[in-house]
């Protein structure tokens, strides 16, 4: 294929998207911009290219993780010069703690503009410090250098990209539209042969297969173990097939495992031992006949806080992660053996490798009893007082579609999913920002991520939340979003913490009401709205909302007093149902 060009500038950005193309990203998320120009036309006009656009770079950047965490390949991320980078830093940095293939596509002005005082320019090397995995300040286009110069520095930035964000800042002069004018690139034997194929210019092999040694050793512990506990924390994957494995290994070796939300088995949880409400059933005393001897842990840390602790106050348990992120995974400074590959590969091995049989034990038996146990006070006790946030989670995870995606925020709305999600609902893939933990980009999060799964987005998340990302609620209008926001007006999370004891600070430094609603919002990005107030009401909306074809805001307004005595008598209840059925 001849590469056509107006001009170097062009040329340049063409050979960019050409071989992002050949090394598979071929999905770009960018923003308008003068400076990006040359690349935002070379990919729009590259066949095989799907761009979206989207006014806000902070949302576009956001949208390219979202993809990235769909489907573990990279996006790339096309932005102007300014602070235009700037706004997409928390989507790096989530990214970055993620472990999120991205490619940060950053035009640039040239050189000699750089500490002048001139227009829009800023020092864009090396903006995004530890959080990418690899920069290349690529110089401004020119015929002195061999255009395989840029087509080798692209395959190395799709290869870097596979552990996390790469940048890329491309400097340019003007002219940046695609006017004519003449250039005269160097040619050579290999960029012809380029030309003339369709591969990328430096092809990448590396063997990601887990040592045999590295199996044998973690099936040697879970022979060794009379009570493992092997627990789900931060995954991608089919949840199916990461249930099917776990389950398996959970009934060859007699132990019992356990999902956090974001591990894509905890929707759809119908292994017998599977436990769904871990963080519940750890309220109060934990007997410590409970306490397991081997703690297999697959993927990063669980938002479960109690789970956290119940693991590290094991001191004679042996700890094992397993993940392929490159950093360290022990909040507690408990691990024993940490394993740097792909937790579900790993996974999906040892079950493949473990003979059919059954092991039981008292162990195995009493916990499996407590997920049934929990199961029943789930469905009798969490909407028993009408429409709480706890009920929000429960109703929607009853609720999902085939061919949906859901996201769910950070604060509150991760942990009354994680806590109160319905194990008998449909299991639909899931995507938590929760890397570093942030609340801003949820919505743009959740259309990257129901584009690069080819689904509708459903988006759970708190008010402030929601205003944090509110630009973005016009990718919910194209996307045909549902977004389930919980309005307890204002920061619900502090009230969890000693801060709620001060009164004379509380509310207006950390809770700080707004007294905003939705409906003018859900007006003017040309989403539909509901508001419901009760049980009824709440699963009439979510059932009326899968069946419309257009984006909804629904509303359910709480308040933060409650919700605090909610989760408490909640988990009260639990703990006295447990309490009860010992004796």
């Amino acid at each position: 294929m001849k590469l056509k060009a107006p001009n170097r500038n062009h040329f340049w950005a063409s050979l960019i998207v050409e071989e992002l193309v050949r090394g598979g990203c071929t999905t770009f998320f960018a923003s308008p911009g003068s400076r990006s120009t040359p690349l935002v036309t070379a990919a729009f006009r590259h066949p095989s290219a799907d761009v979206h656009m989207h006014f806000d770079e902070r949302g576009s950047a956001f949208m390219a993780l979202g993809f990235g965490k769909a489907t573990s390949k990279p996006a790339a991320w096309i932005t102007t010069s300014g602070t235009a980078l700037a706004n997409g830093y928390p989507a790096i940095v989530e990214g970055a703690m993620e472990g999120v293939p991205m490619i940060l596509l950053t035009a640039d002005r040239p050189p000699e503009l750089r500490d002048t005082d001139a227009n829009q320019t800023i020092r864009q090397d090396h903006l995004f410090g530890q959080y990418v995995e690899w920069f290349v300040d690529l110089p401004v286009p020119t015929d002195d250098i061999d255009p395989t110069f840029v087509l080798s520095t692209v395959d190395q930035a799709v290869h870097r990209s596979i552990h996390g964000p790469v940048h890329l800042n491309c400097m340019f002069r003007e002219p940046l539209a695609p006017s004519e004018e003449p250039y005269s690139p160097k040619q050579s034997v290999r960029f012809e042969q380029w030309e003339q194929s369709t591969q990328p210019f430096t092809m990448y092999s590396s063997d990601g297969a887990t040592p045999i040694a590295t199996l044998k050793n973690i099936e040697r512990l879970l022979a060794q173990a009379k009570r493992p506990m092997l627990v789900l924390g931060r995954l991608s994957g089919q949840g199916s097939i990461i249930q099917s494995a776990v389950e398996h290994l959970a009934q060859v070796f007699g132990g019992i495992f356990v999902s956090d939300i974001s591990s894509q088995s905890r929707l759809g949880l119908t292994a017998v031992h599977g436990i769904a409400h871990i963080d519940a059933l750890l309220f109060g005393d934990t007997d410590a006949d409970l306490q397991p001897d081997l703690i297999l842990q697959f993927g990063a840390t669980s938002v479960s806080k109690r789970l956290g602790t119940f693991l590290n106050e094991i001191p004679s348990a042996h700890y094992v992660v397993i993940d392929d992120r490159l950093r360290r995974i022990d909040p507690g400074h408990r691990v024993a053996v940490r394993v740097e590959a792909n937790p579900v590969h790993v996974l999906t091995r040892l079950s493949e490798r473990s003979a059919a049989g059954s092991t039981s034990s008292d162990w195995q038996r009493r916990w499996i009893a407590l997920g049934k146990l929990s199961s029943d006070w789930l469905s009798e006790e969490t909407c028993a007082r009408g429409v709480t946030e706890q009920a929000v989670s429960y109703l929607l995870s009853r609720a999902l579609k085939e061919n949906t995606a859901l996201t769910v925020g950070s604060s509150n709305s991760i942990r009354h999913m994680d806590m109160c999600a319905d194990p008998t609902g449909l299991n639909v893939p899931v995507l938590t920002n929760r890397g570093a933990s942030g609340i801003d980009g949820t919505l743009a999060s959740g259309v990257g991520f129901s584009i690069g799964h080819g689904a509708r987005p459903v988006i759970l998340l708190g008010d402030l939340t929601l205003l944090h990302d509110l630009n973005s609620l016009a990718l919910c209008s194209t996307a045909r979003a549902i977004v389930i926001v919980v309005n307890n007006d204002g920061g619900g999370i502090f009230s969890y913490l000693p801060i709620r004891a001060h009164s004379d600070v509380f509310e207006s430094a950390f809770a700080t009401p707004h007294g905003f609603k939705f409906e003018d919002a859900a007006s003017l990005f040309r989403l539909r709205y509901a508001n419901p107030e009760a049980i009824n009401d709440l699963e009439l909306a979510l059932e009326a909302a899968f069946q419309s074809a257009e984006g909804i805001i629904i509303e359910v307004n709480t308040n933060r007093d409650d919700n605090l005595e909610e989760v408490r008598r909640l988990c009260r209840n639990l703990s006295e149902r447990i309490q009860s059925a010992a004796h």
